[in-house]
């Protein structure tokens, strides 16, 4: 079968059934987070972000909490923040919801503003992963929504690999936005992560895909649940979709594999494709590449620009996939 063939549908009530961890994650327990003893900071923030999830009133009365209302784990990729946030859902009581940012954006143009803050303020905790605001409308949408939500009660935890009082730097006039984003930090207590990508690849020896030849007989080989197509038409196929349909491309397969892997001339296609290569990382899913080496997918001023540590999570993604 071939991914292209799939137009998903994604309704308010499939899109809400998922905000559960993603299959990878499935077993992030705390304990299961190794420390780089060479960075205190990720023994810390693992410590400092379960007594967050532990530090709750009981009983029916509910006084204030002494401790923040939320937790931004701020870091690069690698460093095991999504592991962390998962293992604080997982310790977390119900009712709770665990999503990504571009999820979260989805659900409340679906539903607006208002409406989406009343569901969402029926949580005791909110896990919202990649935080990021890419323009001035999800800006606006999303610091007003967390604005309500925590005004009620809901304590948030976040992701990002950007420090919450530079969220838009070099993507919109962040500077229109600085007030709301200044007032969206206060909420948060920051715990920095430090460390290095713990899949540990050199940029410079990044795995190679396979000839051409050889990936169509191991995919005629391969016994499993697969897809095979062809990359620029798999490029033009993501273009038709919104990237929140991306993940269910996937539902029913095990393996994906893709011919003619090539350089990507325009950032909007070189962001979709990261968004595409998340969504597979997430499931847990195997891939197969022909083509171009990887340091040779994005173009050097886009792995030097303002998403740059996206391409640079997607690179090492990818390097552990065909790893």
């Amino acid at each position: 079968m071939r991914l292209v063939d799939r137009h998903p549908e994604v309704d308010l009530d499939l899109l809400l059934k998922g905000f559960v961890p993603p299959p990878r994650f499935g077993g992030a327990t705390f304990d299961r987070y190794r420390p780089d003893p060479r960075y205190p900071s990720q023994a810390l923030a693992k410590e400092r972000l379960r007594r967050w999830v532990h530090d709750r009133p009981k009983g029916l009365f509910r006084p204030r909490l002494p401790g923040p209302q939320g937790v931004y784990l701020d870091g690069g990729f690698g460093v095991g923040k999504t592991h962390l946030l998962v293992a604080a859902y997982l310790e977390a009581p119900g009712p709770k919801a665990f999503l990504t940012f571009e999820e979260l954006t989805y659900a409340l143009g679906l539903m607006g503003l208002r409406e989406g803050a009343r569901r969402f303020a029926a949580l005791r905790y909110l896990f919202i992963d990649e935080f990021e605001l890419d323009d001035p409308g999800n800006a606006q949408m999303a610091t007003h929504f967390l604005a309500l939500v925590m005004d009620r009660g809901v304590r948030v935890a976040t992701t990002s690999n950007t420090p919450p009082g530079a969220l838009g730097e070099g993507r919109f006039n962040a500077e229109q936005f600085r007030h709301q984003i200044q007032s969206l930090a206060r909420r948060f207590a920051v715990e920095r992560i430090e460390g290095e990508d713990f899949r540990h690849r050199d940029p410079g020896r990044l795995p190679r895909p396979l000839e051409e030849g050889t990936l169509l007989e191991l995919f005629q080989q391969d016994p499993r649940r697969k897809s095979l197509d062809a990359f620029p038409e798999l490029l033009a196929h993501l273009r038709a979709l919104h990237p929140i349909r991306y993940r269910y491309l996937f539902q029913g397969l095990e393996v994906v594999y893709l011919t003619g892997l090539a350089p990507i001339g325009d950032q909007n296609d070189a962001l979709r494709f990261v968004h595409f290569v998340d969504q597979l990382y997430n499931l847990g899913l195997e891939l197969r590449l022909s083509g171009v080496p990887l340091e040779a997918l994005f173009p050097e001023t886009y792995r030097h620009g303002p998403f740059a540590k996206k391409y640079g999570r997607a690179l090492s993604r990818l390097a552990e996939l065909l790893g």
